[in-house]
């Protein structure tokens, strides 16, 4: 057989070869993208809380993005890095999109950092920074006041609060999403204009009053 030819009997047979490699790294490609690439872990929306003296509810909207078993490791913290409560609820994401969860033994008349990672069976999510902040009750026997004596309406660049009665010693407190206290302010008023002329996204309002978490509100900026 001439050199010429076994030569490019040669050249065609790599190229082959290549051809192949190229297909082989390409499915491969392929496969994990659509095996892992559009993992993604659960997604807060909203939450709110009810405290007592020694407990508190969360109660916690989100997007499980994934339909097997949802983990939720809730953090709580007294001051800078003081971990006090760590636990870990398991539940499936079929159950709902919305879920309580109880927190027991905690101290009377104490402000906690609640931090939280949700996971899903593909992915787990980052630790929020924190989620919220809450206060369990000072006295037992002291009776809140009813969620219903508030309401409130976000307008363009200010938030209005009403209420049926005003608390004792009362402070309106707004924060974002990472904990950050946005504002804090007396609650002297029946009906109350807060300016309020923040960047565009999703905060909380909090009423506190007499060592207790009198009312709690989500609301966004656009």
């Amino acid at each position: 057989m001439p050199l010429i030819f076994q030569n490019q009997l040669h050249s065609v047979k790599i190229l082959r070869m290549h051809k192949q490699l190229y297909a082989v790294i390409l499915f491969t490609t392929v496969f994990c993208f659509k095996g892992f690439g559009q993992a993604f872990p659960p997604i807060i929306n909203t939450y709110s809380d009810s405290v007592g003296n020694t407990y508190a509810n969360l109660f916690i909207s989100f997007s499980p993005n994934d339909t097997g078993t949802i983990q939720a490791n809730i953090v709580l913290q007294k001051g800078q890095g003081n971990s006090v409560y760590d636990s870990t609820y398991t539940f499936t994401a079929s159950d709902s999109a919305n879920y309580e969860f109880q927190l027991d033994s905690l101290s009377p008349c104490t402000t906690y950092q609640v931090l939280t990672i949700m996971s899903n069976d593909r992915t787990v999510g980052l630790q929020s920074n924190p989620l919220l902040v809450i206060n369990t009750l000072c006295t037992a026997g002291i009776s809140p006041v009813s969620a219903n004596s508030f309401s409130m309406v976000v307008q363009p660049q200010s938030v209005e609060i009403k209420a049926d009665e005003i608390p004792q010693n009362a402070h309106i407190d707004i924060y974002d999403l990472t904990g950050r206290q946005i504002l804090t302010t007396s609650f002297n008023q029946s009906v109350q204009q807060i300016p309020f002329n923040q960047n565009a996204g999703i905060y909380l309002l909090r009423i506190t009053g007499g060592g207790q978490t009198l009312y709690t509100n989500r609301f966004a900026i656009f």
